[in-house]
């Protein structure tokens, strides 16, 4: 059952801030559903990860919004639109958590298929797949409104599938399906000049990339074959090393850090494979049980920014499927917590 608060985030349709909820009691979450064209919002509860539409979810947006990234201030949203080729500004309801769309759009590249952005909310990093490029814009932290910087957008090698960028924000790296490999670059002011000596092989099919909090290793997941590879990052240079790959479910798609845990979303199996981390040489090792079973082909993993709670994104569920975290070993357990979508969802923003 559902604590005082939670339900009556219910009663109110997500006026939680209304009706005596703490600010500290939920989690505003956003979701990209680009088959209906729109982003869905939700509140979440701390305690229980109990999912509560926000009132008028889903929210247009433009088509076939494949990524969607909170502000760091939570005034807005953005949405990349992968068919449409541009971003849409969403600015945030204080109140509610609702999105209102401000047009016009923000031209991207072809096939917008991701973004990013630092740590202060200074600048944003689109990922263009068709064209080959990453767009980056400053942004206006009054409006949110985008400006693209000077020699925007940055050409990067054909066919990049997925990105990441270093807590600190000085280094962006990219993976490359076709090359089956990884290409890094310094950003300074949101300009990316590319690191030499790159690009590092990594496995067969990569698709989903990501840095850990200490900015001492980058993890891929390859989807073909069925394995992650660890790189170690020289902290001077951002320049990449092959530390090791690790074997995986079937069809790995997304990675997550959380502490010492890696966590990776293998849309195949149905499953999440969770290793712990060797601080000193970057090996990872299988927990125990791992891996464990997750909603039906899970595209993406996102985690709870109070690190209570695994969030898996069903493809075949069109769903989000919510897994408690075992802060001392690392271990997923099932909950009776979800959200239908309606369509299959394609990446989550969680708010702090």
């Amino acid at each position: 059952m559902p604590g005082k608060c939670a339900s009556l985030v219910l009663i109110a349709m997500g006026l939680a801030a209304l009706v005596g909820c703490g600010s500290n009691s939920t989690h505003t979450a956003y979701v990209t559903l680009p088959t209906s064209n729109a982003v869905a919002a939700y509140r979440i509860d701390n305690n229980s990860a109990q999912f509560t539409a926000i009132v008028g979810s889903p929210y247009p947006a433009g088509t076939s919004p494949s990524s969607v990234l909170v502000h760091p201030s939570k005034h807005f949203a953005y949405a990349a639109n992968q068919v449409g080729n541009d971003i849409s500004l969403l600015p945030i309801n204080s109140t509610i958590g609702s999105l209102t769309e401000t047009l016009p759009r923000t031209a991207a590249g072809l096939a917008p298929a991701s973004l990013l952005m630092d740590t202060p909310g200074n600048f944003l990093f689109a990922l263009n797949q068709v064209s080959s490029s990453i767009s980056v814009y400053s942004i206006n932290s009054g409006s949110g409104a985008l400006a693209p910087v000077a020699g925007s957008p940055f050409s990067t090698f054909q066919n990049p599938v997925a990105f990441t960028l270093a807590p600190s924000g000085k280094f962006l790296y990219v993976v490359n399906a076709n090359l089956a490999a990884v290409f890094a670059y310094t950003v300074n002011s949101g300009v990316l000049q590319p690191v030499t000596n790159l690009p590092v092989q990594v496995g067969n099919g990569p698709s989903g990339i990501t840095v850990d909090p200490t900015e001492k290793w980058v993890y891929v997941a390859n989807s073909t074959d069925n394995s992650v590879s660890v790189l170690s990052i020289n902290s001077s240079t951002g320049a990449l090393t092959l530390v090791s790959s690790f074997a995986v479910g079937t069809d790995p798609r997304s990675i997550a850090v959380q502490g010492q845990y890696v966590y990776v979303a293998n849309l195949g199996s149905s499953n999440i494979s969770v290793f712990s981390v060797n601080a000193t040489t970057g090996v990872l090792t299988q927990i125990t049980n791992s891996p464990f079973s997750a909603g039906g082909a899970p595209l993406f993993v996102a985690i709870d920014p109070d690190g209570k709670f695994l969030y898996t994104g069903s493809q075949s569920g069109s769903s989000i499927s919510v897994m408690s975290i075992t802060s001392s070993t690392g271990a997923l357990t099932a909950t009776s917590q979800s959200a239908s979508t309606g369509v299959a969802p394609s990446s989550m923003s969680v708010t702090k």
